[in-house]
């Protein structure tokens, strides 16, 4: 049977009693991590504070989902507050890009007829990253819309590519940049203080060091996809996080039948939505959103669209579970 060095590392690690095989689980509700950060931000601020949110939500009205989010990632008070006054005045096109940047179905994945590709052959996992970042960040979602900043804040990202000097004048420069900034991120200091050559694309373990989305942590799974039942716990773990509205950035590569070279992790792609049976994957090739089936995730598949035109599931990057 052909194989891949993640899968084989993986059933190792199953020998050894060093991998984790949690049983599946129904995936958890939409309605829980960013309502939950929500109300944490509300019960632990001032009187003022907490009114201000609230007024806020109430402004954003059927959109507080946006607000929600913008709370979990950190920002400050004011600029929730600013986001939830200017809303109704940003114009449909851009309350489009930031309350659903991921799109809302499969297809080409568009903001203001930019289609949203990598910058190159080294930046998928950027890409990848830089999606994930704006589902999770409205207010980096709205810098690449308008490259407008609110009440004064600014993103980390983008005061860094404007540090860079990067053109961020229209929304591919912006996307562009924010590409950049990741990359560069990325790949420095990738092996203790030495830097990864951005050529080789980025490391997984700096996906999962790296990913900033709501305050949570990360750590990378190995993907064992030799057969259903080997592959069940990782897909069943990729769903929970998708249920409680976390992409899931997956590695993808080809196999032995390919070539030696095809055996590690070859390109990023990003698991946006669970249609139950089976995935919508951003895919940054292409700049779209692509239908994955269930049944598509076997080794004998060939090579798929929504993989980057390559055949198997290697690596996971999955939320760390709170502990209770």
């Amino acid at each position: 049977m052909a194989w891949t060095l993640t899968a084989v590392a993986a059933r190792a690690a199953g020998l050894l009693g060093l991998s984790e095989r949690r049983p599946p689980e129904e995936a958890s509700s939409l309605d829980g991590l960013f309502e939950r950060a929500f109300q944490r931000a509300v019960d632990r601020a001032s009187a003022a504070d907490a009114k201000a949110l609230e007024v806020s939500r109430d402004q954003m009205a059927d959109d507080a989902a946006v607000l929600h989010r913008a709370v979990a990632s950190g920002a400050p008070i004011p600029a929730v507050a600013a986001l939830a006054a200017g809303w109704d005045g940003m114009g449909e096109e851009t309350r489009r890009i930031v309350s659903h940047p991921q799109g809302e179905g499969a297809g080409p994945l568009e903001w203001g007829g930019v289609r949203a590709r990598q910058v190159d052959q080294t930046t998928c996992g950027a890409a990848t990253m830089g999606l994930m970042l704006m589902v999770g960040d409205p207010f980096v979602a709205l810098w690449i819309a308008t490259g407008r900043s609110l009440a004064g804040y600014e993103p980390a990202e983008a005061l860094h590519a404007e540090a860079e000097g990067f053109e961020t004048l229209t929304i591919e420069e912006r996307w562009h940049a924010l590409q950049r900034v990741i990359h560069a991120q990325t790949t420095a200091s990738a092996v203790g203080p030495v830097a990864w050559p951005r050529s080789l694309g980025t490391p997984p373990w700096k996906v999962d060091a790296s990913t900033r989305f709501a305050g949570l942590r990360f750590r990378g799974s190995l993907v064992d996809d030799s057969s259903p039942e080997a592959l069940a716990p990782s897909l069943a773990h990729a769903r929970r996080a998708l249920g409680d509205g976390i992409p899931v950035p997956m590695f993808t590569a080809g196999d032995s039948s390919l070539g030696l070279d095809s055996v590690i992790p070859r390109h990023v792609v990003l698991l946006v939505a669970d249609t139950g049976d089976g995935l919508l994957v951003y895919e940054p090739g292409a700049g779209a959103v692509l239908p994955l089936a269930d049944a598509d995730l076997r080794p004998d598949a060939g090579r798929l669209p929504a993989l980057g035109n390559w055949s198997r599931a290697a690596w996971l990057v999955l939320p760390v579970p709170r502990r209770s």
